[in-house]
């Protein structure tokens, strides 16, 4: 699913990434010489890039440029050694970002195929939900809902039929303890009220960030006896179902495989841009055979 997904992303351009990791010229003199004090950075810097610790050369190899802006042989080759270290760099997180993907689609793939797609032609933009809960309509009952948008985001639907709380949160409780959405307040459109025949009926949206810490809980404890409370000036408790709860966790799962692929994706982007960035500033600093 995040691989569709990820075509939709904006790619940084070119300028705005080379102002994230340029090189910078220094403002040099016409001193060649290179001081006992920047030879002994320098060989700082390139033993701390042996080691894979490479934020930390870079930062010993831009102070020598700002403490010794005269000593242009030794800026020049902080220069193309700092290019040197972060083409490095960015190749170690290109690996990393590859293996968190090769990780996360085996994940997607096996959790895919228990969702299904709902869109109609009112709705402005479709959502998944599990198969197991997919037949029962919101509507009429009291019960929560777990959804998953184009984006991977799992947000959560409430319904509280027949009681008046005006609630604007959710906690769920067990013997783990309880988590809360944050409040949603009304505003008849995430947080809206109804009547249908004279029976109330309150409906709130709960975006991921709204509900990402109630839907982990849920997922940490599904095999617990749980009890979901609807918070606003009243409270009213009901049992969470077992059924909910594996509908919970298994999208909570899911909606975490395709978050975690998408923004490795996004992150692939922009290292495969760093390091062509920094490939050229390394020939552009490359020393001048005389």
């Amino acid at each position: 699913m995040y691989k569709e997904a990820i075509k939709h992303i904006t790619r940084m351009s070119g300028v705005a990434l080379i102002a994230t990791i340029v090189i910078g010229t220094a403002s040099c003199g016409n001193s060649g010489k290179v001081s006992d004090e920047s030879l002994a950075m320098l060989e700082s810097a390139n033993k701390l890039s042996e080691q894979g610790l490479y934020d930390s050369a870079v930062v010993i190899l831009d102070s020598l440029c700002k403490t010794f802006p005269t000593e242009t042989d030794a800026v020049k080759m902080a220069m193309h050694r700092k290019a040197q270290t972060l083409e490095k760099s960015f190749v170690r997180q290109l690996e990393q970002v590859d293996s968190i993907i090769a990780a996360n689609e085996p994940i997607v793939r096996e959790i895919a195929p228990k969702f299904k797609s709902v869109k109609s032609p009112e709705m402005v933009e479709g959502y998944r939900v599990i198969a197991s809960i997919a037949g029962k309509e919101l509507i009429n009952r009291t019960d929560i809902e777990p959804r998953i948008d184009d984006g991977g985001n799992l947000y959560i639907v409430s319904l509280l039929h027949g009681v008046a709380a005006q609630h604007d949160r959710l906690r769920v409780s067990g013997a783990a303890g309880s988590a809360e959405t944050m409040a949603v307040p009304y505003d008849k459109s995430r947080n809206y009220r109804f009547n249908d025949d004279g029976v109330p009926n309150e409906m709130v949206t709960f975006r991921y960030d709204e509900c990402a810490d109630f839907c982990r809980f849920i997922a940490d404890n599904a095999d617990a006896a749980l009890s979901l409370t609807f918070v606003g000036k009243r409270q009213h408790t009901v049992t969470l179902s077992s059924a909910m709860k594996n509908a919970i966790a298994e999208s909570f799962r899911y909606s975490t495989a395709i978050r975690t692929g998408m923004q490795a994706e996004r992150d692939k982007l922009l290292l495969t841009k760093k390091i062509e960035i920094a490939r050229r500033q390394i020939e552009q600093t490359a020393p001048k055979e005389e």
